[in-house]
């Protein structure tokens, strides 16, 4: 079987135990080319996982290496950058998310992956979660069914700490990570004294907003913006029903919950999400419901023993491999995006 030739793009402390670790054990993927900023980190990391050429930027991975994809892992304001300049040499790529820190700079990326032809996909790892899926797959069935009666409204939050769950097993190196900036991190009409909040809102909270639009299935209005700073909540408005998102972040490294539930006239649906690097442990799904003889039965779905991250890796090589379609498109991200600067539009004319 011919092998997937993959470049990689970064090799910090996510790209390595979230990303770097699952791709190597994929059997039809072979990481050809490591590029690294950080000299020392670059060769530490490609004698761990024996990947035979490194070099020192990614311009001169995709110049001198033969790909056929790319999975590039940097700092969240390089992201689009390094994207631009992979996807301009027609080779499909992967990034985490956010895909940009600004809708315009989305919409050209999703442009040139367009023209040329080429997968860009982004890192909701969330819809390839076992237990989300299971959900999806639960919520399509009971709207068709009427088993739960009529949808009437969403409540999403996330009240996040720290979520790397202890987890190790990435390289370590002296040398400091690069800081530099490529484009700038927020939208222009930002206000300079609320950038750094625009950007570490987008980061943590667009997860959350794309698994609204994954799960209620449609893009919502923001009606509403009750901003604190670290905390707050937006109030939402979909097609079929009305929602809620609420946020905090926590100054803890001991606790993470976040979740979304869908009410309904008969019942509800409640996932139970767990922190991103937590491996093998999928969403939990809960449902209540008033059964025909009026009694109310409770019932947990759970979807088994997998880890999101590692099926994320699964889905990229395939979407490369087969030209299937990945539900974590960039193009699908735009919407993301959209929702997020709208969010900051509100908060901005408050504070005006």
């Amino acid at each position: 079987m011919k092998k997937l030739k993959l470049g990689w793009v970064g090799s910090g402390f996510v790209g390595q135990v979230a990303h770097l670790a699952n791709y190597v054990q994929l059997p039809e993927v072979e990481i050809v080319g490591l590029a690294e900023l950080r000299p020392k980190l670059g060769r530490d990391v490609c004698q761990k996982y024996n990947i035979k050429a490194q070099y020192d930027d990614h311009i001169s991975l995709i110049e001198n290496c033969e790909l056929d994809a790319v999975v590039a892992i940097v700092r969240r304001e390089h992201t689009a950058s390094i994207a631009m300049d992979i996807l301009e040499r027609g080779l499909p790529v992967f990034t985490e998310k956010p895909m940009a820190p600004t809708l315009e700079q989305g919409q050209k990326l999703v442009a040139v992956a367009a023209k040329k032809s080429v997968a860009y996909v982004t890192g909701f790892m969330r819809r390839h979660d076992q237990g989300v899926q299971l959900a999806k797959k639960t919520l399509d069935d009971v709207l068709v069914s009427g088993e739960l009666g009529k949808v009437l409204f969403f409540r999403s939050y996330c009240f996040g700490g720290g979520d790397y769950c202890s987890i190790d097993g990435d390289i370590k190196t002296e040398e400091p990570a690069p800081r530099h900036r490529l484009a700038p991190i927020a939208p222009g009409w930002l206000p300079k004294e609320l950038e750094k909040e625009y950007e570490r809102f987008l980061n943590v909270f667009v997860h959350d907003i794309n698994l609204i639009r994954y799960l209620i299935g449609c893009t919502p209005s923001v009606e509403y913006v009750d901003y604190r700073g670290a905390s707050g909540s937006v109030i939402l408005d979909c097609i079929k029903c009305p929602g809620v998102f609420e946020f905090a972040h926590l100054d803890t490294n001991k606790y993470w919950e976040e979740g979304i539930e869908v009410i309904f006239e008969k019942g509800r649906i409640r996932i139970e999400l767990p922190p991103a690097f937590l491996k093998n442990q999928s969403a939990i799904v809960g449902i209540i419901l008033e059964k025909s003889d009026g009694t109310i039965e409770h019932k947990n779905l759970q979807a088994g023993w997998s880890w999101a991250f590692q099926r994320q890796a699964d889905k990229f090589v395939d979407s490369v491999l087969s030209g299937s379609i990945n539900s974590a498109s960039g193009e699908h991200s735009l919407d993301d995006m959209r929702v997020i600067e709208s969010i900051w539009k509100k908060i901005v004319s408050t504070k005006g």
